[in-house]
């Protein structure tokens, strides 16, 4: 709460704090942030007359913001989701007041399926708010591509651990960054496909969506 520039307050399940005017609630440090928390988080903070909350999470559930922020809407609560950066555990880092709780991101693909080969395009990505992001960075993003430092996909994904089957990353001496990502399955079936963006402050955003090859 210190280090969010957050009052602690205590009595509530799903709130642990206030900045200003709205409320905060902090994630547990072993587990990710899940859509039932957030919801029970929001109807803590209207019971209170609040109209905003902030949730400040390590890791999230895959696909929360899409899902959350709808709800959200339909409450009247402004939501802002916050990741908590691994800096907080720097003692010289706090020390100097570097510590930066970015807004989570979002993205967008575009999936084609022919036969058994499948192409994945990333068509968008969004920072919601900019508001604590250097104006030296901002001025170098000409187009939402320059967020991002690079991204992975596990065209094959089985519920445990992320494979690495392709990625596209840029280097000092090449800047460029391949939006597509194809793949060919050796068989026909049902195929789990994760796409994991690491962004330019190293902030992980995920997602996972299901095709069918034939």
């Amino acid at each position: 709460m210190k280090l969010y520039g957050a009052e602690p307050i205590s009595g509530f399940t799903h709130i642990h704090g206030r900045k200003g005017k709205a409320l905060v609630y902090v994630g547990a440090v072993d587990s990710p942030v899940t859509i039932q928390e957030v919801n029970d988080a929001i109807k803590d903070a209207k019971s209170q007359g609040a109209r905003e909350i902030h949730i400040l999470g390590w890791e999230w559930e895959m696909g929360l913001n899409n899902a959350i922020q709808d709800v959200a809407k339909k409450e009247n609560i402004r939501l802002k989701l916050r990741t908590i950066p691994m800096d907080v555990l720097d003692a010289e880092a706090v020390k100097k007041g570097e510590i930066q709780f970015f807004e989570l991101a979002h993205f967008k693909v575009d999936i084609k399926v022919k036969n058994r080969q499948v192409e994945v395009e990333l068509k968008d990505f969004v920072i919601p708010h900019t508001d604590l992001i250097p104006e030296e960075v901002k001025d170098k993003i000409k187009k939402w591509s320059d967020w991002i430092d690079y991204w992975a996909v596990d065209f094959d994904f089985k519920n445990d651990t992320f494979n690495n089957g392709w990625v596209s990353y840029r280097t000092k001496k090449d800047r460029t960054l391949n939006l597509k990502a194809t793949h060919t399955y050796e068989k026909s079936g049902k195929y789990k496909i994760f796409v994991k963006i690491i962004d330019i402050f190293g902030i992980d955003t995920s997602q996972i969506y299901e095709v069918e090859v034939k």
